[in-house]
């Protein structure tokens, strides 16, 4: 084809056929910056103030945390400068006088009877303990030696498990625990001892630990110390079976609380996420292949808590704790290049404490009398 031929195509072509559409250029972190701006001051339009950190609204909860992150940042806020029409972004001015302060100063710290340098609350003495604990060596450990090898092998066989420490009152006499890496087998727990400093009942506990050593400590001591990521040793489900007044060969399910382990930035800003689920064989079991299921957001998953119970009952109590959580249902999806491949109607945004709280209500039937309100992430009861 000659260059005459070539001319009188492109002549010829009136509905611009052979014309090559001219790309756009890239998006550049600046034009970026601009439009996550603009979809913040839209969503300001639209319902008369800012967005709030809602975490039962996940699209509301994302634009907050956006503005936080660039008020937040000089060289953002210089940036979008020209675009803050509506003040999103600038600081608030600061008070001219003593009585402006004062005006503005909703929990009272400037003003009252006291002046601002007075200390309160504070004692003036300190009382040391009359005694401090200290690990010596455990002259009976012979004793003891046997039920470190036996709790060692309920752990390899899965018997019993690690979990995170939660509160001081399931320190009990007779209960294993981890401490800094080394097992410690709880052999008694004192009388309690009045505490003024915590403002309520200690006792005095023997830990034996598995290198035979022990110590005398404290029971909200001892809590103090595994809360610094000490682990707690679950009892054998045949253990539980006896308390729960059930044969041995009761078949047992798992009620389990999870907590997600993924990277994505849709899942890092939801606070205290949690899924609560249910299966008639383990939690460890159920969440092997976790990352290839959307169920578990396609990512990897910790184990907070898992609650074993008789088979046939674990997917009424799962449903019990769903209505009961549903306002702080997240009821959203996550998509991949367009593509849904999560919808998340396990997952609730609720502080773990209040779940278990709940289990515990259930096993007491005390359920039906609360209600949840997500407002303050504790259960009420009904009125």
């Amino acid at each position: 084809m000659d260059a005459e031929e070539l001319l009188q195509m492109l002549g010829e072509d009136e509905f611009g056929l052979l014309e090559f559409p001219v790309k756009a250029p890239a998006p550049t972190p600046e034009d970026r910056l601009a439009s996550a701006y603009e979809e913040i001051a839209e969503f300001t339009r639209q319902h008369g103030r800012p967005p709030a950190k809602d975490s039962t609204n996940i699209a509301e909860f994302k634009l907050a945390t956006r503005l936080e992150a660039m008020c937040s940042d000089d060289e953002q806020r210089r940036q979008l400068e020209p675009l803050d029409e509506l003040g999103l972004l600038r600081e608030p001015e600061p008070p001219q006088t003593v009585e402006e302060a004062i005006a503005d100063d909703p929990f009272g710290l400037l003003g009252g009877e006291n002046d601002l340098f007075d200390l309160q609350h504070v004692p003036k003495t300190q009382t040391m303990p009359d005694t401090i604990a200290r690990r010596e060596p455990a002259k009976d450990f012979e004793a003891f030696r046997q039920l470190f090898v036996d709790c060692h092998a309920d752990l390899r066989a899965g018997r019993r498990k690690l979990l995170a420490f939660k509160n001081p009152s399931e320190i009990e006499q007779g209960k294993f625990f981890v401490l800094n890496g080394v097992l410690l087998y709880v052999a008694s727990v004192g009388e309690p001892e009045f505490a003024k400093s915590n403002k309520g009942n200690n006792a005095r506990t023997r830990c034996i630990f598995e290198n035979g050593t022990e110590a005398d400590l404290l029971l909200l001591s001892l809590g103090r110390n595994l809360y610094k990521g000490g682990k707690r040793v679950t009892v054998p489900d045949n253990k539980t079976l006896q308390e729960m007044g059930l044969q041995p060969n009761t078949p047992m399910a798992s009620v389990y609380v999870l907590r997600s382990l993924s990277s994505d930035p849709q899942v890092l800003e939801l606070p205290g996420l949690h899924k609560i689920g249910s299966t008639s064989s383990t939690a460890a079991k159920r969440t092997v292949h976790a990352v290839s299921e959307t169920t578990f957001l396609g990512a990897p998953v910790e184990i907070v808590e898992e609650y074993r119970v008789p088979r046939g009952v674990e997917g009424k109590i799962e449903q019990m704790l769903h209505r009961l959580f549903a306002p702080a249902r997240i009821d959203a999806w996550f998509e991949r290049d367009g593509v849904t491949v999560a919808e998340m109607r396990e997952w609730f945004a609720v502080p773990f404490r209040t779940i278990d709280e709940a289990i515990g209500l259930i096993e007491n039937e005390a359920i039906v009398n609360y209600t949840y309100d997500p407002a303050s992430g504790e259960l009420r009861l009904r009125q």
